[in-house]
């Protein structure tokens, strides 16, 4: 009787936690990291809050639309000076 009762209550433990949803971490924001620490990484693996993914510097499309350049080689020169674009 005993063995089916701590069978049953293990089960619905396993069950319990199964269906428990996850949240993952939300990606840090700019403005609670340091400079040139990034928040988010190509991989998409989560990142603590505050914590740096890597470092360096990102951009994204919008950023690279604000400088009018129509090619991604003197945007990036803009945004970043020590960028170089070579043949």
């Amino acid at each position: 009787m005993f063995k089916s009762f701590a069978i049953g209550a293990c089960l619905a433990l396993l069950a319990g936690c199964a269906t428990t949803p996850t949240t993952p971490a939300k990606p840090a924001t700019a403005a609670t990291l340091p400079a040139g620490c990034v928040g988010q990484t190509a991989t998409r693996i989560p990142v603590k809050n505050g914590e740096c993914a890597g470092f360096g510097s990102t951009y994204d499309q919008q950023d690279i639309d604000r400088t009018g350049q129509t090619t991604v080689g003197p945007a990036l020169q803009m945004l970043d000076p020590s960028v170089r674009v070579g043949h």
